[in-house]
C-alpha cells in the first residue's frame, strides 16, 4: 500500500512529495487531490513526473508504461482543487523511462530529476510549481 509523504527540504523550498512502496495510478489521483487541498490562490500546478529511481527492479513507476500512462482518461479520477477550491493544473513529465547509467542508478536518477525540476520552476518563474514523484519507492520504503 503506497503511503504519500512530503520529502522537500523545508517549507520555504519547492515542494516535492513521493511515495512509501509501489503506488498506482489511483494512487497518483489520490495523491492530487490531496496535495492541491493543501495549496492556495491561483496559478498552482502539480507536476506528476514518473519514471524511476533506477533501484527496485523491473518498476518504472506507475504512469510510466503505456498501461499504467496517467493519460486523460485518468485524470478523470482526480479533481485537483486547492483549499480556497481555485483549479489546480497538472502537468506529466516522463522524467526517467530509460536504462540509467550504472553503476550507481539512484545518483543518476536523483541527477537527473534535480535537473528536471530546476529547469521545470525556471522556465516559468511566476508560476506555483509542486511536484510528485510517482513512482515505486520515491520517498524510500518504511
Amino acid at each position: 500500500m503506497a503511503t504519500l509523504v512530503n520529502i522537500s527540504p523545508s517549507k520555504e523550498a519547492v515542494q516535492i512529495w513521493g511515495f512509501h512502496d509501489p503506488c498506482t495510478v489511483r494512487d497518483v489521483a489520490a495523491a492530487l487531490n490531496k496535495i492541491a487541498a493543501g495549496l492556495s490562490g491561483d496559478g498552482n500546478t502539480i507536476h506528476v513526473m514518473s519514471g524511476t529511481h533506477g533501484y527496485c527492479s523491473g518498476q518504472v513507476g506507475a504512469v510510466a508504461s503505456r498501461e499504467q500512462k496517467f493519460a486523460a482518461e485518468d485524470r478523470s479520477l482526480a479533481n485537483p482543487k486547492t483549499k480556497d477550491n481555485k483549479t489546480v493544473a497538472v502537468a506529466v513529465h516522463d522524467f526517467n523511462t530509460n536504462k540509467l547509467p550504472a553503476p550507481d542508478y539512484v545518483t543518476a536518477a536523483m541527477a537527473k530529476l534535480n535537473t528536471d525540476i530546476r529547469t521545470i520552476v525556471t522556465s516559468k518563474p511566476g508560476g506555483k510549481h509542486t511536484f510528485l514523484l510517482a513512482y515505486c519507492c520515491s520517498a524510500g520504503t518504511k
